[in-house]
């Protein structure tokens, strides 16, 4: 039995085309929602990394375009002034929070519902397969309670319900932190995952 040799620059093409759609329709989510609320968006930005290029939308948001074209982001108006009063509900921020996790496991029902179909050939199944278990992935892990994540979101403004609540400065920090703490954790299991691969441990 011959072994056919792994195309690895059209695994690569294939997992970036993947993190895209993903990380684009979970954004999506929160979009949708934070205009369905009347949430003004500030700005819209694709990619990560440093800024390539910015447009104005209009006085107050603007588009931006990163150098890493994976990914999305918007950015929203605080849910507090300075001051510390409200400046909407706290419901509306939990459903903005939360639309990107739902919209997450629906792109991942979808994907798999379609990669059981004979309507596409066996390699388009499978990538089907591997990009809904990969929104499926990205939405449950949003919602661990985790600063700088969805459920980080979920579970402050859960707190901020019952009358616990950080100041804003205070509670960006904590998602400043929270972010900086899933990026090295991320970094740590990709390279444990590399040298287990080089040894033949996986």
């Amino acid at each position: 039995m011959q072994l056919v040799a792994p195309n690895v620059p059209l695994m690569i093409a294939g997992f970036t085309a993947a993190l895209i759609i993903t990380t684009l329709v979970h954004e999506l989510g929160h979009l949708t929602a934070a205009r369905l609320l009347r949430i003004p968006v500030r700005r819209v930005a694709v990619g990560m990394g440093p800024i390539f290029w910015r447009r104005s939308l209009n006085a107050d948001s603007e588009f931006v375009l990163r150098a890493i074209p994976t990914g999305m982001s918007i950015g929203v108006p605080g849910r507090r002034n300075p001051d510390g009063t409200q400046r909407r509900p706290i419901h509306h921020d939990v459903l903005m929070a939360a639309a990107g996790p739902i919209m997450s496991l629906l792109l991942a029902a979808f994907l798999w519902g379609a990669a059981q179909t004979s309507l596409f050939p066996t390699w388009m199944q499978l990538w089907l397969a591997s990009t809904a278990l990969l929104s499926a992935f990205l939405g449950i892990a949003n919602l661990l309670p985790v600063p700088g994540l969805d459920g980080g979101h979920l579970l402050l403004l859960g707190a901020a319900g019952l009358g616990l609540q950080l100041s804003p400065e205070h509670e960006m920090q904590a998602h400043q932190i929270g972010v900086r703490v899933v990026a090295v954790a991320c970094l740590a299991a990709l390279l444990v995952t590399l040298v287990l691969r080089f040894f033949g441990f996986a």
